[in-house]
């Protein structure tokens, strides 16, 4: 079986924890896109930055302590899945790209909030693997390509970030109804055109050239929620967009499946 790659706005961890409509809409992309469950996931989340590309090879996958309170912290747990993440670690390490293993990393609310809307209750394998500091599109352009072939064992592979991710114009507990900054809808509106145009295939670049988009550097003052949707488009599959909305004003959730 080969699974997709997906790339997923994850949001706030407000409303994955808070917002039923919100669940409602990934339990219905779980439903209509993943009937047939992946064996492991890969996620590629904006939210672990390392100077040598780290690998999760825990037995046990659990939340990270980021700080939250009580109230977003869950016991969701699965297991990880060591002797994959160590093919991982050497088909990068092969291909000039130095990697190595981490056995302590826990999830981060980027890798989590994907498994706890798509996944809540399936104890799919999970491995989290991080983001190099610099933030360099082709070189996460060319860890996806390394990667790909791991797609055709069921692999499911996921960027978690957000194609709009401008933590300083959001407006706080928003939620979903308020309309969207012009400049936010027209980078996210921008991304789901270039994406839906399939005269030029090469995705990726398309990804990548967006960084010269105007709007880009308000969309994204850091990009490392971007470089996520670099590399799901990497694997080589035509876009499909599953999901569109907005939280807090300019957050955008819009959700990409590569086939």
């Amino acid at each position: 079986m080969k699974q997709p790659s997906l790339f997923v706005s994850h949001g706030t961890i407000y409303e994955a924890f808070k917002s039923n409509k919100l669940r409602a809409d990934f339990l219905k992309i779980r439903e209509e896109h993943f009937k047939t469950l992946p064996s492991a996931i890969v996620i590629f989340s904006g939210h672990w930055q390392t100077d040598a590309i780290s690998v999760s090879t825990n037995q046990k996958m659990t939340q990270l302590n980021e700080g939250f309170p009580p109230e977003f912290q869950t016991d969701y747990s699965t297991t990880g899945n060591a002797e994959l993440s160590n093919r991982m670690i050497e088909m990068l390490n092969q291909n000039g790209i130095h990697a190595v293993a981490e056995p302590n990393r826990g999830l981060d609310h980027g890798a989590l909030i994907p498994l706890l809307l798509l996944f809540p209750n399936d104890k799919i394998p999970v491995i989290q693997i991080s983001q190099n500091y610099k933030l360099d599109p082709s070189f996460h352009k060319k860890m996806a390509e390394i990667l790909s072939p791991l797609r055709d064992e069921n692999v499911l592979f996921i960027g978690s970030g957000g194609s709009v991710h401008n933590r300083n114009e959001i407006q706080k507990f928003g939620g979903h109804d308020i309309e969207p900054d012009a400049w936010a809808k027209e980078f996210d509106d921008f991304i789901s055109q270039e994406l839906a145009d399939d005269s030029k295939p090469n995705y990726a670049e398309k990804t990548i050239s967006a960084y010269n988009h105007k709007q880009f550097k308000i969309s994204h003052p850091t990009s490392e929620h971007y470089l996520p949707l670099v590399f799901a488009s990497a694997f080589g599959g035509k876009p499909k967009k599953i999901y569109q909305a907005f939280q807090w004003k300019n957050l955008s959730m819009s959700a990409f499946l590569f086939e």
